[in-house]
């Protein structure tokens, strides 16, 4: 996991070194485009938190806002691993979301609010003993988060969601908490 984390870090900060910032100062632009990392808590609820311990998650998005910020839209690509309670083994989450977007409130300011809402795929797989496959998934996910800008087109954000992943018995329910930053838009 250390390998992953420092993978896309590096990623993230040489893509951002090579940006060109003659196309960021055009006063033209419809918009704007941004990307980042981040990394949190996978906090089970529900049915699955009966059966599941809280676990980590890593994240990685991508996406634009309008001219003045207020309307966007991003992906999302999540893995997440919880550990079970009653067995060995752990449930492991990969999925992406496509989300809307809406900032309140008037850019550029120095923090903000934002609320987002949407759908995505998430494949699971039960590590348990015994066990075997994996399941493809539609997931739904609405939630909000305070993202707070630290220099030139740089944020750091704090987001919490409700997801739930929909099963053929009970929904697999959970809080994703991330913490990150972000490159670009606005």
């Amino acid at each position: 996991m250390n390998r992953l984390t420092l993978a896309v870090l590096t990623t993230g900060i040489l893509v951002s070194v090579s940006a060109t910032p003659a196309v960021a100062q055009k006063k033209d632009i419809s918009a704007r485009g941004y990307f980042g990392v981040g990394g949190g808590l996978a906090v089970p609820v529900g049915d699955y938190g009966n059966v599941a311990k809280t676990g980590w998650l890593l994240d990685a998005i991508g996406g634009f806002t309008t001219k003045r910020g207020i309307v966007g839209a991003r992906a999302d690509l999540m893995w997440a691993q919880n550990g079970l309670k009653a067995e060995d083994g752990h449930e492991r989450l990969l999925g992406v979301n496509a989300d809307i977007v809406l900032t309140p409130g008037h850019r550029p300011s120095q923090w903000h609010p934002y609320f987002m809402g949407g759908v995505g795929l998430y494949n699971g797989k039960d590590t348990s003993p015994g066990v075997s496959g994996s399941a493809t998934k539609l997931a739904i996910n609405a939630g909000a988060g305070l993202q707070v800008h630290t220099g030139h087109r740089t944020d750091i954000f704090v987001e919490g969601r409700f997801l739930t992943i929909r099963t053929a018995g009970s929904p697999l329910n959970l809080i994703p908490i991330t913490f990150g930053i972000r490159w670009g838009g606005i």
